[in-house]
């Protein structure tokens, strides 16, 4: 089963940019003592820097440092130049040196702390915002700086008096006041925060970080509609605001409208192609609408733009992998989720999990099932854990263990994935009576809930509800059905005898999302009821290879090679087919008819006793029973 991560809310920009990154001007007293070749050369790389042309800037400013190597502003603006290049351990020597013979000039100091920030050391930022401070200690600006280094430093009180002291200076200073409430939003006083931000949207109602910022706020309370107005607001202000697109899309995905969600984030990557979260808030979105072919997609983007961002986009990649059978990759994608949940200290069992899932895949049952065991053992209190372990134990066969672990997981935390594990199971050990209540409960909960949906379709095709499944999965008004309702519409109308429109809905299923195996399943038997057996056989080879255990793909190809004459390689498919899910009493059913022909009366009595055990009202196994002289009372499974 594929556990969708959490969509990624940036409560945050990254911090709000300093307030002024102009070229410096040079001191009055400079100015007046510049010969007239030096001004120009100041004024030449100034010129540039302005213009947003770093590289060019620098040539000039270095040349007039030669000539006049006493000029603090041009070291200031030099430094600044080769910081913008990328060229940040020369401006780290240059400000270094020009510090340790200048060392009481407040705009040296500022620059190496921009520098600092700009290398995420935060200590030395914090150390020279502060020195640059006490020097210049009415620059409202160089406060909020030293705020915001203590700010990403974790030292939220210290930021709060340093962005305190800034409004002190200049109240008008609206950056200031909207990090002060990012300062009070992480000390947990949200109400304080609220009022601070709006203060800000009062002051400066043109500044699209206030509104977008206290978006958040609203939506940390999941105040979702205010939350999205907020958003609106700073789209208004700037169509372009990458982060106010991505959180209109968390909003959306929020309240189950993934269609929306997947048009704001695309307009977040419009607006930034960098955006990683975007990308992967887009490869949920289609997830939840069963696209995962663009699901993947998206996840391998945003993965490359941060290939060490975390492990959670590893981890869905993984999952997305599994699902479309590519075992390895799988395998690949969940120990980099593991090297990066080490790398980032956050370490959990998910990545492990997802681990032995691809284990599972790879047909490695024994070793998915001892190293789950062992997380169980660690982690016991972990929910998740345990159904990762009910997971393997599923596979194994042993769905009585399974369904212990699942059922212990619920108790643990009742959450919408355990629940749906635990219908599961029950629906693979054909207790419908207890997998019906679990999943129309989620549904009540939420009725758009697509995998809980599907779940509920699939118990109903088991049971023959065809009239339920139809009421189901019908699209609503101006809707589409996602391919996943589109299989299962498509194997409805197969088991109802409706092969034309079975056929047309299962090629649309497959074609938007390959790896819809029932659907593959159930198109191969079409193939062959249409007398395309060479077709079929194919088709069913192709579900086979990348799910051998797959039990309808078992139970068909058997049906085909039968027909082909090849009554062995049947009878060992049916066998498989029988072994893969012991629940399942239509392999016995064919092995029945197959021992049958093959006058093997005795052995086609048993399957078909079995058939009729575990199904007791299969009508075709009684009469075959009774035609055989068997015994056809059967005890009905709960």
């Amino acid at each position: 089963m594929i556990r969708a991560g959490v969509l990624v809310l940036q409560l945050f920009t990254a911090q709000t940019p300093a307030p002024a990154t102009s070229a410096p001007e040079a001191p009055a007293t400079e100015a007046q003592a510049l010969p007239p070749d030096v001004d120009a050369l100041y004024k030449l790389g100034v010129a540039f820097l302005n213009q947003g042309q770093p590289k060019k800037a620098a040539p000039p400013l270095k040349k007039l440092l030669e000539k006049a190597p006493e000029v603090i502003a041009a070291r200031v603006a030099l430094a600044r130049a080769l910081r913008l290049s990328g060229d940040t351990e020369e401006a780290r020597t240059l400000l270094d040196g020009s510090i340790a013979m200048y060392p009481e000039e407040s705009t040296l100091r500022a620059e190496r702390g921009l520098l600092a920030r700009v290398l995420e050391e935060n200590d030395v930022a914090i150390s020279q915002y502060s020195v640059a401070a006490e020097l210049s200690p009415k620059d409202a600006e160089l406060q909020f700086n030293l705020g915001e280094a203590l700010q990403r430093a974790g030292r939220t009180e210290d930021a709060l008096a340093a962005y305190e002291d800034a409004l002190k200076l200049d109240p008008k200073l609206t950056v200031a006041r909207v990090n002060m409430a990012k300062a009070q939003a992480d000390k947990g006083l949200l109400g304080e925060a609220k009022e601070t931000m709006k203060e800000a949207i009062q002051l400066a109602p043109n500044d699209a970080e206030a509104h977008y910022n206290l978006g958040v706020l609203l939506m940390r309370e999941n105040n979702l509609p205010e939350a999205m107005s907020k958003y609106q607001d700073a789209l208004k202000i700037n169509p372009k605001h990458a982060l106010a697109h991505n959180n209109m899309g968390v909003v959306y995905d929020g309240l189950g409208q993934h269609q929306k969600a997947t048009e704001a984030f695309k307009k977040a990557i419009a607006a930034d192609p960098k955006y990683a979260e975007a990308h992967f808030n887009l490869g949920l979105a289609y997830f939840w609408l069963g696209e995962q072919v663009l699901a993947t997609k998206s996840f391998e983007k945003a993965l490359t733009l941060e290939p060490r961002r975390s492990s959670g986009p590893y981890t869905q990649l993984g999952h997305l992998y599994l699902q479309q059978g590519k075992k390895d990759r799988a395998v690949e994608a969940f120990k980099k989720a593991i090297e990066a949940s080490a790398e980032d200290g956050k370490k959990t069992t998910e990545a492990y999990q997802g681990l032995a899932r691809a284990y599972l895949a790879q047909g490695k049952v024994d070793d998915a099932v001892a190293t789950l065991k062992k997380v169980v053992d660690d982690f016991p209190k972990d929910a998740s854990a345990r159904e990762a372990y009910g997971d393997a134990l599923k596979a194994k066969g042993d769905l009585d263990g399974a369904i212990a672990q699942y059922e212990e997981g619920v108790s643990l935390s009742p959450t919408t994935e355990l629940r749906l594990a635990l219908a599961n199971a029950y629906a693979r050990k054909r207790v419908g009576a207890k997998a019906q209540p679990l999943l129309e409960s989620i549904l009540k909960e939420e009725p758009g809930h697509r995998t809980a949906k599907l779940e509920l379709a699939d118990l109903y095709l088991a049971m023959g509800r065809y009239v339920e499944v139809e009421e189901l999965l019908k699209a609503k008004d101006g809707d589409t059905a996602d391919s996943g309702a589109l299989a299962r519409l498509g194997i409805m109308h197969s088991r109802l005898g409706r092969p034309d429109k079975a056929l047309e809905l299962l090629e649309q299923a497959v074609k938007r999302d390959p790896a819809q195996l029932d659907a593959r399943a159930e198109l191969g038997q079409l193939y062959l009821r249409g007398g395309d057996t060479d077709k079929a056989v194919r088709e069913l080879g192709n579900v086979l290879a990348i799910e051998p255990r797959h039990p309808m793909a078992l139970l068909y190809t058997g049906q085909a090679l039968y027909r082909l004459g090849k009554a062995k390689e049947a009878e060992q498919s049916f066998r498989a087919a029988a072994q893969v899910d012991p629940n399942f009493a239509e392999p016995h059913n064919a092995l029945g008819q197959l021992l049958e022909a093959a006058k093997r009366t005795d052995e086609a009595k048993a399957e078909y006793a079995k058939t009729v055990e575990l199904q007791s009202n299969h009508e075709d196994a009684k009469a075959a029973l009774k035609r055989l002289g068997g015994n056809v009372a059967a005890s009905p499974k709960p």
